[in-house]
């Protein structure tokens, strides 16, 4: 009798030390919400969505290999994408801003933002051609997103990535 109350007190003071253990690991690698801004954001989704639609319905369109590629390689990466500007359309460069994102979905600890202003880019055609010099040094998934403004338009593009 005496040994079935030995066990089930030692299996209580393993349970313990096993629920200590998690917590304490569970509390030191906690991150932080990926957006904090996820309320906002959601609360003018459909305006962004009419702003971009809008854009597309006037003939912009963002374009790159990047967006036909499936993977990339480790290390410094220079991504180039045009923003073709429909014949008699034109975008104001000092208004036109791009922001570059690059995420990998499982963690926002490698989460990279690089602002672009238009004046960044060259003309090539009457397209405007961007181009920025990136790091990507961890393997597996990464979502590349690029998103630009003006003038009341919306450019967006987004495209999932394997860096090996």
């Amino acid at each position: 009798m005496k040994t079935a109350f030995w066990l089930i007190g030692i299996f209580f003071v393993v349970l313990f030390i096993a629920l200590g253990y998690t917590l304490k690991v569970a509390f030191e690698n906690q991150e932080p919400i990926l957006d904090e801004s996820y309320y906002e954001k959601g609360l003018d989704y459909q305006a962004h969505i009419d702003a971009r639609e809008k854009a597309e319905k006037l003939g912009f369109v963002i374009q790159s290999d990047l967006f036909e590629k499936s993977s990339l390689s480790r290390g410094q990466q220079n991504l180039k994408w045009t923003l073709v500007i429909p014949a008699g359309q034109s975008v104001d460069r000092n208004s036109l801003e791009f922001k570059l994102i690059l995420d990998q979905p499982a963690t926002s600890k490698y989460r990279q933002i690089v602002d672009i202003k238009g004046s960044e880019a060259s003309e090539q055609n009457g397209n405007l051609v961007f181009e920025k010099e990136v790091t990507l040094n961890r393997p597996g998934y990464w979502d590349l997103s690029l998103e630009g403004k003006a003038d009341g338009l919306t450019f967006y593009k987004a495209h999932r990535l394997v860096v090996n």
